[in-house]
């Protein structure tokens, strides 16, 4: 009876040791994920990222086109 309670506490301790162990290699991953997510979001946020801003591009490029060819119209209009 008396290594009874030694022998209780040695299995509660041998668990927090083991549930201690499992949370540290989960807040390892988590730390890990937190990070490739931190840095998906700081790529996403950059200029130039993602589809829209390559449509973007393209439209930009066809206003400037459509600008310069009216300017060129009007120049002659003054003429």
């Amino acid at each position: 009876m008396a290594n009874e309670w030694l022998q209780d506490l040695e299995r509660r301790v041998e668990a927090a040791i083991r549930e201690i162990e499992r949370l540290r290699r989960e807040n390892k991953a988590l730390k890990a994920q937190v990070e490739r997510l931190g840095k998906q979001l700081a790529d996403a946020k950059a200029p130039g990222a993602g589809p829209w801003e390559t449509e973007r591009a393209a439209i930009r490029q066809r206003l400037e086109k459509l600008v310069a060819g009216l300017e060129t119209l009007a120049a002659a209009a003054d003429a």
